[in-house]
C-alpha cells in the first residue's frame, strides 16, 4: 500500500508511522523518557563500578587477592553470557518489558547479596543480579531511539552516555559517606554482621530499585509494537505521548490508521534456533558489511577507553611520586618501570570531564560523522605523541586524549538505532555491549602486560589501530538533517 500522507485537520488515509511520531512533537514525555533511561544506565554503571569498591571494603569475608579478582570480574563474565539472549527478548517480549521485570529482580538480588555469609555465596548473587542488570544495556537506547522524533533522538542518546560517562564518580560519592558509617549489628540468624560494607550494596542498588519503577509508568516502544503487527497498540502509545507533550486529551491526535508496514508473522520454533534466527540477518546481505563496520569501531573504542584509563591513577602517582623526589624527567613510558607506593583515584575526575565534552557533542547531532571520525583521529595522534615527548605532564595530557574515545559510544549507540529495522535493533544493540565489553576484558589483561614491557610499542601499535577504526568510521552513513531525516521500518 502506498504511504499518503494524513491531512492536518485528520482524516482516515493511512499516514506513515515515521510522519505519525513525529505528529507527537517533542515535550514532557520524551524528556521524562530520557531522564528514566538515563537514570537506569547510570544505575547500571554504579552497581558494576560500585561492586569493585565492596570487595575491598569487605574484611570480614577475609577475601584473599586471587578471590578478589574472581568476584570483580564475575558481573563482567555474567554482561558476555547473556547480552545475547537480553537482545533476543528485547526483539521479541518488547522493549520496555526487558526492562522492569529485569531491574526489579536486579534490585532484590543486590539486596539479597548484602546478607551474603560468603564470598562464593556474595559472588554467585551478584553473578544473577548483574545478569538481570544488563538487560538495560540496549534496551534504553532503543526504546528512547524508537519513541522519540528523527529531530532529536540522536542528541538524546548522547546524553544519556553522559550519565554512563558519569557512573564512576557516582559509585565514588555514594560510597565515601556509606562507609564513613560505623554500625555492627549482630544477624546470627544469617550468621553474619551487619557492617556498612553490605549497606553499601544496597545503597549502589537503589538506582536500579528506582529506576524499574519508573520505567513502568512509560509505555512500550510505538516502532516495536507497530512492527510487531499490533497497530492500535501502537496507535494508542502515540496519542498518549502526544496528549502528555501537549497537556490535551488523546482525541485531539489527528493520525487514525498507519501505512502498511513490513510485518512478518513469528513462526514457532526451539528458543536457540529463535535466538540465531533473530541475529543471523546482522551477518547477512545487506547488514553484513555494516555490522562488522560497527562491531569493529565498537570493540577498537571499548579496549582503548576502558584498558587504558585503568592505568591513569597509577601513572599520575607514579608522577607525583617522581615529582616529590625531583625525578619527574622524561614522558610516561620513561616513568613506568618505577616503583610506586600508592594509587590516587584520578579516574573519576577523569570520566566527569569526558562526560561534560560528551554533553558539548550531543549538540553536533547532526554532524555525528565527523564527530566520531574527529574523535578517532585525535586518539590516534595522541597515542603517538605522548611517545615523542619529552616530559610527564604533556604526556599525561597525551595520554588523556588518547583515552577519549569513549566520547564516541553514544554516537555508535545511535547508528545502531538508525541503520537496522526495528525487529533486529535490540539484538544489534546487545551484540555491541557483547562485543565492546569482550574487547575490555581481553584488552586490560594485554594492556596490563604489555605496557610495563614495551611501552612505546604498544603505544604506537594502539594507534595504529584507533587510525584503522577512523578509517572503517570514514564509511559510515553520511548524515542527514534531523528535520528531514526519517527511519526505515
Amino acid at each position: 500500500m502506498a504511504a499518503v500522507t494524513t491531512k492536518d485537520h485528520g482524516d482516515d488515509q493511512p499516514t506513515p508511522f515515521e510522519e505519525a511520531l513525529d505528529k507527537t512533537g517533542n515535550g514532557l514525555y520524551n524528556f521524562l523518557l530520557v531522564a528514566t533511561c538515563s537514570l537506569i544506565l547510570l544505575a547500571i554503571g554504579v552497581d558494576l563500578f560500585g561492586f569493585s569498591l565492596v570487595v575491598a571494603a569487605a574484611c570480614d569475608l577475609n577475601l584473599t587477592v586471587s578471590q578478589k579478582g574472581i568476584l570483580t570480574s564475575l558481573p563482567f563474565v555474567g554482561i558476555l553470557l547473556v547480552s545475547y539472549l537480553w537482545g533476543y527478548v528485547s526483539d521479541t517480549k518488547g522493549r520496555r518489558f526487558t526492562l522492569v521485570i529485569p531491574l526489579l529482580l536486579s534490585f532484590i538480588l543486590s539486596c539479597i547479596s548484602s546478607l551474603s555469609p560468603h564470598w562464593l555465596f556474595l559472588g554467585f548473587v551478584k553473578f544473577l543480579c548483574v545478569c538481570f542488570a544488563c538487560a538495560a544495556n540496549s534496551a534504553t537506547y532503543t526504546l528512547v531511539g524508537e519513541s522519540c522524533t528523527a529531530r532529536v533522538r540522536n542528541r538524546y542518546m548522547l546524553l544519556m552516555t553522559c550519565l554512563i560517562l558519569l557512573s564512576p564518580a557516582v559509585a565514588g560519592v555514594l560510597t565515601y559517606p556509606t562507609l564513613k558509617l560505623d554500625f555492627a549489628v549482630e544477624m546470627s540468624w544469617f550468621s553474619i554482621v551487619y557492617r556498612p560494607w553490605r549497606l553499601l550494596i544496597v545503597v549502589l542498588a537503589i538506582p536500579s530499585g528506582l529506576g524499574a519503577l519508573a520505567i513502568y509508568f512509560f509505555c512500550e516502544s510505538p516502532k516495536f509494537l507497530f512492527n510487531s503487527g499490533r497497530n492500535k497498540e501502537a496507535l494508542d502509545v502515540l496519542r498518549h505521548i502526544h496528549a502528555v507533550n501537549h497537556r490535551n486529551s488523546k482525541e485531539e491526535y489527528t493520525v487514525q490508521t498507519f501505512a502498511q508496514g513490513d510485518y512478518t508473522q513469528k513462526k514457532d520454533m526451539s528458543l536457540l534456533r529463535a535466538m540465531f534466527e533473530q541475529s543471523a540477518p546482522l551477518f547477512r546481505a545487506p547488514y553484513l558489511c555494516r555490522s562488522l563496520q560497527l562491531f569493529y569501531i565498537v570493540a577498537v573504542v571499548y579496549i582503548t577507553n576502558n584498558s587504558f584509563l585503568v592505568w591513569l591513577p597509577y601513572i599520575l602517582n607514579l608522577i607525583r611520586l617522581s615529582m616529590e623526589n625531583g625525578t619527574a624527567t622524561g614522558n610516561i613510558c620513561s616513568l613506568i618501570s618505577r616503583p610506586i607506593v600508592e594509587v590516587g583515584n584520578a579516574t573519576t575526575r577523569v570520566v566527569s570531564i569526558f562526560a561534560f565534552f560528551n554533553f558539548l557533542i550531543s549538540y553536533l547531532q547532526d554532524r555525528r560523522k565527523a564527530v566520531l571520525l574527529s574523535i578517532l583521529t585525535l586518539s590516534s595522534i595522541s597515542g603517538t605523541c605522548l611517545n615523542l615527548v619529552p616530559e610527564p605532564i604533556s604526556s599525561v595530557f597525551f595520554f588523556m586524549l588518547f583515552t577519549c574515545t569513549c566520547l564516541g559510544m553514544g554516537i555508535l549507540a545511535s547508528y545502531f538505532v538508525d541503520v537496522y529495522p526495528t525487529s533486529y535493533r535490540g539484538m544489534a544493540a546487545c551484540l555491541s555491549i557483547m562485543v565492546g565489553r569482550s574487547s575490555t576484558f581481553i584488552g586490560i589483561n594485554v594492556v596490563g602486560n604489555l605496557i610495563f614491557h614495551h611501552c612505546q610499542i604498544t603505544f604506537y601499535f594502539w594507534s595504529l589501530l584507533v587510525l584503522s577504526s577512523a578509517v572503517a568510521a570514514w564509511f559510515l552513513p553520511p548524515d542527514k538533517p534531523a528535520l528531514s531525516k526519517t527511519s526505515g521500518v
